[in-house]
């Protein structure tokens, strides 16, 4: 049986692998999409992952845990940064958008799960840190969305 130290160290790594997706995800959508107007959009989703990764590492080695050093695909991360890959070879605006929104919303799930950890329930200064991290992701969603509205009009 796992101790909560082991299922924390997990969890954590579970958020640093969403990161590392996220990252490649966004590179790539910054690098191939037609028009520069994403491009720096996309690129702030990159910096803020891999910031994200750099705090959650920092944490992992708090507990003497071995953090994951790349993104590995599993359940609905698999599928949304799948998809997501796919819709950058259509170069389609629309699909691209809509694959960053289904990514971004899955790294939010993720987040809530950690969230919901005793462990993490029990430090008010843990909880804050990834509170922080989710609420960025949260506001990228919410610029997706955005892009998503002003796409439609257009």
């Amino acid at each position: 049986m796992a101790t909560q130290y082991e299922i924390l160290n997990n969890s954590l790594n579970d958020l640093v692998e969403i990161n590392y997706s996220r990252i490649d995800g966004y590179k790539t959508a910054a690098k191939d999409i037609d028009g520069g107007d994403l491009q720096d959009f996309f690129q702030k989703g990159v910096t803020q992952s891999e910031n994200f990764v750099d705090e959650l590492v920092e944490h992992i080695a708090k507990f003497k845990g071995e953090p994951a050093t790349s993104a590995t695909f599993m359940g609905k991360i698999h599928q949304a940064w799948i998809n997501f890959k796919a819709s950058i070879s259509s170069n389609n605006r629309e699909t691209i958008l809509n694959s960053c929104e289904f990514g971004d919303r899955t790294a939010l799930e993720a987040y809530d799960i950690v969230l919901g950890l005793d462990k993490v329930k029990a430090s008010p200064d843990f909880m804050n840190f990834l509170s922080k991290q989710r609420q960025t992701i949260a506001n990228t969603l919410a610029g997706i969305k955005l892009l998503q509205v002003r796409e439609s009009i257009a």
